[in-house]
């Protein structure tokens, strides 16, 4: 047993010793000539993002037919349908006009409140149309492949839109910002796919003295109506063809 204590001291001497050995080993001094004044950044002259490009949209138009979906809508018809035309100056950015016509009628929510509540809506001014000039900064360009044969070409921008929005008796200004996708299936054709936050000045549906009840009589005037700044959210689905 004496042995073993024997051993177990010389093992915790050792180890005393090597750990200072160590601790003395980390104090590195060099003299102060030899270090670094200064720093460079790595500089890549040919930089090249994306090869072989099978989507080329620089110096081309677009055309485009879409579907639009105001998602944030009580009152109006939800539903529209618009055509757009873009140039694409090059790979980052594009300029075009679109224009997008409501569907007449009321939401499934407003025709709930005249059941429930003997409110008719369609009292209220209504929006008519849409003329919006979109811009368009095209950010990221892929290539998702489905198959070994089948590639679906992607292009993901964002929007920035100004405009006028037209209502029955009265045209307001508006402007939108949004983040569209495409999925070109061949060298023209593409899905496209965009969500926007319109912002403009609308009158106000709400009315009170039952002017919205139909039995009352006369009909509010539009000028009745107060205004607000008001917010749609929207979003849209279509065809796009690059010419």
């Amino acid at each position: 047993m004496l042995r073993n204590v024997f051993k177990a001291g010389i093992v915790i001497i050792c180890a005393f010793l090597l750990h200072n050995t160590a601790f003395a080993a980390d104090v590195v001094e060099l003299p102060q000539e030899e270090l670094a004044t200064e720093s460079v950044l790595p500089v890549f002259d040919k930089s090249v993002s994306v090869k072989n490009r099978n989507i080329v949209t620089a110096k081309r138009w677009d055309a485009d037919i879409f579907y639009s979906y105001a998602m944030t809508e009580p009152i109006a018809n939800v539903s529209k349908l618009g055509v757009a035309f873009y140039y694409n100056f090059n790979e980052d950015h594009a300029l075009g006009f679109l224009y997008a016509k409501n569907f007449a009628g009321l939401s499934s929510y407003a025709n709930q409140l005249n059941s429930q509540y003997n409110l008719d809506f369609s009292r209220a001014p209504q929006p008519l149309a849409s003329y919006m000039l979109d811009y368009n900064i095209k950010a990221f360009y892929g290539k998702m492949s489905l198959t070994k044969s089948l590639v679906l070409n992607t292009l993901l921008y964002g929007s920035a839109s100004a405009g006028m929005i037209q209502y029955e008796h009265k045209t307001y200004p508006a402007i939108a910002l949004g983040l569209g996708q495409k999925f070109f299936f061949n060298r023209n054709w593409a899905l496209r796919f965009d969500l926007r936050l319109y912002a403009n000045q609308a009158p106000i549906p709400f009315l009170g003295n039952n002017q919205l009840k139909p039995t009352t009589q006369p009909p509010p005037t539009f000028d009745q109506f107060q205004e607000r700044v008001t917010y749609t959210t929207t979003l849209d689905a279509g065809l796009s063809y690059l010419f």
